[in-house]
């Protein structure tokens, strides 16, 4: 019935996917202070910073490949 992910895309649909993209990498490279000065042990800080990331480089991936698909849309 609300099928989200159902063909063709519109191309505001993408553009909102791609801006929650970004959105998310950006808290997830807000959070990195947040994690070097807690008082975690250092292994368990190496473990979440590169999952961090690893999260924020695949969410600009992501919204890149919204706005490309977005650029496709309007040819």
């Amino acid at each position: 019935m609300f099928n989200i992910f159902k063909k063709p895309y519109e191309k505001g649909t993408l553009e909102a996917w791609a801006k929650t993209c970004d959105d998310i990498a950006k808290v997830a490279i807000l959070a990195v202070p947040v994690i070097l000065y807690n008082n975690d042990p250092l292994l368990q800080k190496g473990i979440n910073l590169v999952a961090l990331v690893i999260s924020a480089y695949s969410t600009i991936w992501g919204a890149r490949i919204c706005r490309k698909l977005a650029e496709n849309k309007e040819d």
